[in-house]
């Protein structure tokens, strides 16, 4: 290929490489790298940085740096062109600056003309439109739900069941953006979310989770029809004595099968599905039959145990134990039965 000697610069094509008949740095002084937009326009929300773009709003940003980088590199992608005759044009960095006229972005170009690579640092003026996204304007208003999931606890409280509440408080994390409010009341928490769709994942979560029972109702009709989901959570945990059925049980576990209960009146052992604990009724057993005592002794053929009321010796035929490594002077909650004494759990 024969010699060529740029006209601006006067360098020689064997010294640099040539676009046209301009040298490649000339090329770039006099005509640029890309044909992009001198301002732009910036919707984000105030509150959490989300960016509007083609009618759509972002996910929240912790910055707002980064939230209108990704929105410059979106928006530049789709309306910068490669000046001609380059062949392809990238966006490979953007720079936000802050001025008292506004912000600015620094945004470096990067185009190709056959193997030879252009770069130009253009200055794009950042016109920015604050304002507030679906999302936090239902938040601020508390308005603005289709559904509402009351999530209440029995027999302990949400207040006082530290699993449950984590439980609950993970769901709620996950589903945050659907989420307007979430409001405390007597026994629970009352949760407010955007979407109908939105609800019925905290619900499944929850029912995946937790001895729970559900009520739908729909309240209104039309575009202001509005769900509500009472979910009822059971808080008992391995140790409890329930009534259920009329009689003491002791909750033993929760396996596969269903929930294992200990009927303590026959003996028996059964399964049941934990729809069966709302569908029959149940409740924290406090009958007569109920102490505390402490292990005093078990050897030979006879347990002796010391309560409030003096000392009891129990024959170890007669006595069963639901807990494991029975050390001395530990207490215990202890059922007396008629036939039958039990060991039902540690007391700390």
């Amino acid at each position: 290929m024969p010699e060529r000697i740029c006209p601006v610069c006067g360098r020689s094509s064997t010294e640099v490489p040539f676009i046209g008949s301009l040298c490649r740095d000339c090329f770039v002084k006099r005509y640029g790298v890309a044909r992009a937009p001198e301002q732009v326009e910036f919707t984000y929300c105030r509150s959490c940085l989300a960016y509007k773009y083609q009618g759509r709003w972002s996910d929240p940003y912790m910055s707002l740096d980064d939230s209108l980088a990704d929105y410059l590199t979106s928006l530049l992608t789709q309306r910068s062109k490669p000046v001609e005759p380059l062949e392809s044009l990238t966006v490979r960095s953007i720079r936000i600056e802050r001025h008292e006229g506004g912000l600015a972005a620094l945004v470096t170009y990067e185009g190709s003309y056959r193997d030879i690579t252009v770069e130009e640092v253009k200055v794009i003026r950042v016109v920015a439109r604050p304002t507030l996204c679906p999302v936090c304007a239902s938040r601020r208003s508390g308005e603005g739900y289709r559904a509402v999931v009351q999530i209440r606890a029995y027999p302990r409280p949400l207040s006082e069941d530290r699993e449950v509440r984590r439980l609950v408080d993970s769901i709620a994390k996950s589903l945050s953006d659907e989420i307007v409010k979430a409001e405390s009341v007597k026994g629970g928490v009352d949760i407010y979310l955007r979407d109908v769709q939105a609800a019925r994942a905290m619900v499944a979560r929850l029912r995946s989770e937790a001895m729970i029972r559900l009520v739908e109702t729909v309240k209104g009709s039309g575009p202001k029809a509005k769900l509500y989901v009472s979910a009822r959570i059971a808080t008992i945990r391995p140790g409890d004595v329930i009534e259920f059925m009329g009689s003491p049980h002791l909750f033993l576990s929760e396996t596969p099968h269903g929930l294992l209960l200990v009927d303590l009146r026959s003996g028996s052992r059964k399964f049941i599905r934990p729809e069966e604990l709302w569908s029959h009724g149940f409740k924290p057993y406090e009958g007569p039959e109920l102490h505390k005592y402490m292990l005093l002794s078990r050897g030979g053929d006879l347990v002796v145990l010391v309560g409030p009321e003096g000392s009891l010796e129990v024959p170890k035929s007669q006595l069963e134990a639901f807990v494991e490594n029975l050390q001395e002077g530990q207490e215990f909650l202890v059922y007396l039965g008629d036939r039958r004494v039990y060991l039902l759990r540690r007391e700390d």
